[in-house]
């Protein structure tokens, strides 16, 4: 069927060969589209190009018999000939739109890019040669401790002392830069023992990964240390994950990568906050087949399925995932998607179907998914689940949230 969820999608005329080989009699009885209405639209709207046999016989491809199946579906259902052709011209070229900027995403020197890369921002503030966070206008603000260095040993009770939040990321970089486990987990343990995940996440873990990726991108940092911070602050989240108590009723909200994207710290940090905020949630973590992915919705019948996209290469494979989301009968989930990827490409998340794209800081994305549930709760499924138009990724709305782009908590949203 080619209309899905109250919208008509393009034939995909690519999936069929091109070859001439039908005469008009074998297309009129294919199609049931008559010999004279064939060649009306052919002299009219200069859509079908048959090419000629040697006795002048028109000649059909199968790619021409699909097209031809697609309006009469159309002029069925009530559209005007004229109304179809002009339906079909806009949806082919929004397709071919599409595929320059899928091009263009792929040209991307991915090969350079860490197995666990952090997303950067559009505009990259200066980072202080000794590895330091970046400066930036506002600073968040600062943990408690008596120092950075000594906080593990500090005895039980409050400090009385402040120290600055860059102290901390710094000393948790140099723990990377020199392979030093032990350390950082002490001091991310000293950390949760005073503070909340929620503000250990936004004022240390965030920054520092953000860092961690700059300072590879600049060559200041090897890909070796690169993968050991992102492995180990992969190791954390998770493990915070798995001890956070999960509802077992309740809506359920399903986070992970695009089929193919191996970059999964935000989604991983996303889930860990859903959890925490009480939502039922599961992660399924990175590079999932969109097979096995469509079969676990239509098992666990999830209210959301939020999906990350780091590298624009795999924007494709997520479109893929929406259409066939699309297919599936409802009650089918809400797709919620973004990314680093639409930062780089803002127009690719309008060819994503029947998503909701949402950026900005982690935090306002917890929130935004609790109204989603609310209003599911309220409303029930059949109008949560409604499949909800793109908002402009260029400009932060009402329903701005926070997916999968990693970036400084004082940097601007994109």
């Amino acid at each position: 069927m080619d209309r899905k969820s109250g919208h008509i999608e393009r034939p995909e005329l690519e999936r069929y060969s091109d070859s001439p080989l039908f005469n008009t009699k074998a297309v009129v009885q294919q199609t049931g589209v008559p010999a004279p209405t064939l060649r009306a639209w052919e002299s009219r709207y200069a859509i079908l190009s048959p090419e000629r046999a040697t006795n002048a016989y028109r000649l059909y491809s199968e790619r021409d018999i699909a097209l031809i199946r697609w309006l009469k579906e159309r002029v069925d259902s009530g559209m005007a000939i004229s109304q179809a052709v002009a339906l079909w011209r806009h949806l082919e070229e929004e397709y071919q739109k599409a595929r320059q900027l899928q091009q263009m995403a792929t040209e991307f020197p991915d090969e350079r890019r860490p197995a666990f890369h952090v997303a950067l921002p559009l505009a990259t503030p200066t980072c202080p040669e000794g590895g330091g966070s970046s400066q930036t206008t506002t600073e968040p603000r600062p943990l408690s401790s008596a120092s950075p260095a000594a906080i593990s040993d500090r005895p039980a009770g409050l400090p009385s002392t402040l120290y600055n939040i860059r102290r901390v990321q710094e000393e948790l970089i140099d723990a990377f830069k020199c392979l030093d486990d032990i350390r950082a987990q002490r001091l991310l343990a000293s950390l949760l023992a005073l503070y909340p995940v929620e503000q250990v996440c936004a004022e240390v873990v965030t920054p520092v990964l953000w860092q961690v990726g700059h300072l590879w991108e600049t060559g200041r940092l090897s890909v070796a240390i690169e993968h050991f911070a992102s492995n180990f602050l992969r190791g954390f989240l998770i493990n915070l994950l798995y001890i956070s108590v999960n509802e077992n009723r309740g809506p359920l909200i399903i986070c992970g990568c695009a089929p193919g994207e191996p970059h999964e710290l935000a989604p991983l940090m996303l889930a860990l906050l859903l959890r925490r905020a009480g939502m039922r949630t599961i992660y399924l973590g990175q590079s999932i087949e969109t097979s096995s992915l469509l079969e676990v919705v239509r098992e666990m019948q999830p209210v959301m399925l939020c999906i990350s996209v780091t590298m624009p290469a795999y924007v494709a494979t997520l479109i893929d995932l929406a259409r066939r989301l699309q297919e599936l009968p409802e009650p089918r989930p809400l797709l919620v998607f973004g990314g680093q990827a639409f930062l780089y490409h803002s127009e690719l998340a309008h060819h994503v179907p029947g998503g909701l794209y949402l950026s900005g800081p982690l935090q306002q994305i917890v929130h935004e998914l609790r109204q989603v549930l609310q209003d599911y709760l309220a409303s029930g499924p059949a109008h949560s689940r409604e499949p909800q138009s793109n908002p402009d990724p260029d400009v932060q709305g009402s329903a701005g949230s926070a997916l999968p782009s990693i970036s400084p908590p004082s940097s601007p949203a994109p």
